[in-house]
């Protein structure tokens, strides 16, 4: 789920690489610019991608992990991307070779596979949230 914004109203359905967005909690908003002091009208509102054809059981359905996902992460994101983000900072700087030796050197039984495996998966799942994918 993502939270996005938009000038105008947004349709409540719209097709995008191959998915179609459903919006809903679509909140008004007052905004003034900083600069000029105008006041404007924008609209906030929640946002998911449904694959393939579009039912109201997956509506229903992407709502709810939607939810779920939003009263988990909104306490637990943050934390979850920096714990990631430490973990990706053992190899991020690394080349395609050099990740290759380290894996050889530091993933040497079962144990060892499990916890590099963990890490891995911390690092992509939290790429994945912050993608809203």
């Amino acid at each position: 789920m993502a939270v996005s914004e938009s000038g105008t109203y947004p349709e409540t359905f719209a097709k995008s690489r191959g998915r179609t967005l459903f919006r809903w909690n679509i909140q008004e908003e007052q905004v003034t610019d900083p600069v000029t002091g105008e006041v404007t009208t924008k609209y906030v509102y929640d946002e998911v991608a449904i694959e393939g054809n579009v039912t109201k059981a997956k509506i229903l359905e992407a709502m709810r992990l939607a939810d779920i996902e939003s009263a988990d992460s909104e306490g637990s994101a943050l934390a979850e991307y920096e714990v990631a983000n430490t973990k990706l900072a053992k190899i991020a700087d690394l080349t395609y070779a050099q990740l290759d030796s380290y894996i050889d050197k530091n993933v040497t039984d079962l144990p060892s596979a499990k916890v590099f495996l963990k890490d891995l998966a911390a690092v992509v799942l939290a790429v994945l949230k912050r993608l809203g994918i």
